[in-house]
């Protein structure tokens, strides 16, 4: 679909378009990665809702004939330096769909991401100014609608009719797709439903005196850092409603904001809805067969403990 193809209500679809988990060379992995076109050189993008910024290779601006201006380093998500340059702004079409991206920054890309054909990451919910974003990893597909006076969230949420939506308010001043959640039975904290990760993890002090019985191990961040904590098992994930399983959490003793971060492991078979503007909230589309919270208030703010 292109920016022209219009729903039966009026909705105006900018991308309808597949997501892949698999590279080039034939890897799987677990991020989700559309097709696109940077300056005319055909990669993957990684779908990153952790992601600030838009982040490409500096192989792939390299290829692209664009300069960057060296930047201070920036950090992984494990916690290592990683070289960065300031490219500014730069076009990329998704699905032959044009969109401006804004601050782009570049890093020096690792190792595999050449041969796997990936030349960096989108931060969706920055992706188009007042557009609404659905990510669904249930059906695996990205569709982009414009501003529209229709229920936009309704005709998203129609999309994916297998799944019940949980309307979520998202945390203010972060960049990233945060919500107000908890682990059983700790308090609330900032959580990140961060589709670019592998793993869910808290920080341990937003789940105090919870130990695990042997080290969790998750995967390397771009910068080349392990991702290592205390592995506890399974738990659950309190957020709106629903009481959503998470197969095995792992604790971190060092965590950046938000100490809280919902990966893959229970993201893959759901979908999100979000935006550039946080005050528009986040719809997270969960299997209808997720646990209901008994007594359950709708979340504010959360807890500053």
């Amino acid at each position: 679909m292109t920016a022209t193809d219009r729903g039966s209500h009026g909705i105006q679809v900018l991308v309808d378009a597949p997501i892949t988990f698999e590279t080039e060379d034939g890897t799987i992995v677990h991020s989700p990665m559309i097709h696109a076109r940077v300056g005319g050189v055909g990669t993957r993008l990684i779908l990153d809702t952790g992601s600030t910024d838009h982040v490409l290779t500096k192989e792939l601006i390299d290829r692209v004939g664009v300069d960057g201006e060296p930047a201070d380093d920036g950090t992984d998500h494990a916690g290592a330096a990683v070289p960065s340059w300031s490219v500014g702004d730069l076009e990329v079409r998704v699905a032959k769909q044009p969109f401006a991206l804004h601050d782009v920054v570049a890093i020096a890309g690792p190792p595999p991401f050449a041969r796997w054909g990936i030349g960096g990451f989108l931060s969706p919910q920055h992706l188009h100014p007042g557009a609404r974003v659905l990510i669904d990893l249930l059906n695996d597909r990205l569709v982009v609608v414009g501003s529209s006076k229709a229920d936009v969230d309704g005709w998203l949420i129609g999309r994916v009719p297998s799944l019940r939506p949980i309307v979520l308010d998202r945390v203010a001043d972060e960049p990233t797709v945060a919500v107000p959640a908890a682990i059983e039975p700790f308090a609330t904290v900032s959580t990140m439903l961060n589709t670019g990760g592998r793993q869910t993890e808290f920080a341990r002090g937003a789940v105090p005196g919870l130990r695990g019985s042997a080290d969790g191990r998750g995967g390397t961040g771009v910068g080349g850092g392990r991702v290592v904590g205390s592995d506890v098992g399974e738990c659950v994930l309190l957020v709106g409603d629903a009481r959503i399983p998470v197969p095995r959490l792992v604790v971190r003793d060092e965590m950046d904001d938000p100490p809280g971060l919902v990966g893959q492991d229970v993201l893959r078979g759901t979908a999100l809805i979000c935006s550039e503007d946080p005050d528009r909230g986040v719809v997270w589309l969960v299997p209808r067969d997720v646990g209901i919270r008994v007594g359950h208030e709708r979340f504010g703010a959360p807890s500053d403990s």
